[in-house]
């Protein structure tokens, strides 16, 4: 944005003084996790002018998907040197689930829409000045993996134990790939830990659900009664997955801690 050049008075057009000029430049991400994320919109103001300019005040109000989350005012202290460039930035960090229970991110997409819109006040040598400023662009919307246990299978029973397989359904709700890496897993059943693993690296398609199969042998000798009865009889068993995974999603890799239990029929 850009206004009409002002004198300093009557007289003093050889000085030919411009009000400062005001892009939005950029929009820098610092860290991202699947529960908040620290960014800075950082602003490029120009003073054309042959004197420095103090920056007095920033106003902003921001929305993500034209809903608004945050607005306040700061009294930056910035002075603008002569002739120069400056950037000022507007730090803006976010809880991911407070957000999201607010602004929906559509399925199948990786971005919302934000705007910014504020203004700058200067303090010039005619007087205060304030110039306004409206952008728009895109924030990035990282969504939690919904991961769920699906079916237990017994796929063979011997006289010292049983083989079994548990699903796990990834579901991904972004439009770009997950690929999970180092899947640290490990399985306990009615609340006794039974297998553990490492899966190599998997991917997960955009708006999709994909599904590992964890391997699990059941030592009847070590493992209790009641145990072994529900899985011997097809009962219910108390089944959950803790694990620790890098996933790389399209804002650089984040770490993913997952806990799970659910109460699955043991089917034979």
């Amino acid at each position: 944005m850009r206004l009409l050049p002002l004198l300093f008075a009557a007289g003093c057009a050889e000085l030919d003084p411009y009000l400062p000029v005001v892009h939005f430049d950029r929009l820098d991400v610092h860290d991202v996790t699947f529960e908040d994320i620290s960014t800075s919109f950082v602003f490029r103001v120009e003073n054309p002018n042959p004197i420095g300019i103090d920056m007095a005040s920033f106003s902003y109000a921001l929305s993500l998907e034209q809903i608004e989350l945050l607005a306040g005012e700061e009294a930056d202290g910035l002075r603008l040197e002569a002739s120069d460039a400056s950037e000022v930035t507007l730090p803006v960090d976010l809880v991911f689930a407070s957000v999201f229970e607010t602004v929906e991110a559509t399925r199948g997409e990786d971005i919302v829409d934000f705007g910014l819109a504020g203004r700058f006040g200067f303090e010039t040598p005619i007087g205060p000045v304030e110039l306004p400023y409206d952008e728009a662009g895109t924030f990035p919307a990282l969504r939690t993996p919904k991961i769920a246990l699906g079916q237990l299978r017994v796929t063979n029973v011997g006289l010292f134990g049983a083989d079994l397989e548990l699903d796990v359904d990834v579901d991904n709700d972004h439009g770009s790939s997950l690929i999970f890496q180092n899947f640290d897993w490990r399985v306990d059943l009615q609340g006794d830990p039974v297998a553990e693993g490492i899966l190599a690296d998997f991917g997960v398609d955009g708006a999709s659900t994909g599904k590992q199969v964890l391997p699990i042998h059941l030592d009847f000798l070590t493992a209790a009664i009641s145990l072994v009865d529900a899985v011997v009889q097809g009962d219910k068993v108390d089944v959950a997955l803790i694990a620790a995974t890098d996933v790389d999603t399209p804002f650089g890799v984040v770490p993913l801690q997952v806990d799970v239990a659910q109460l699955l029929d043991a089917v034979l």
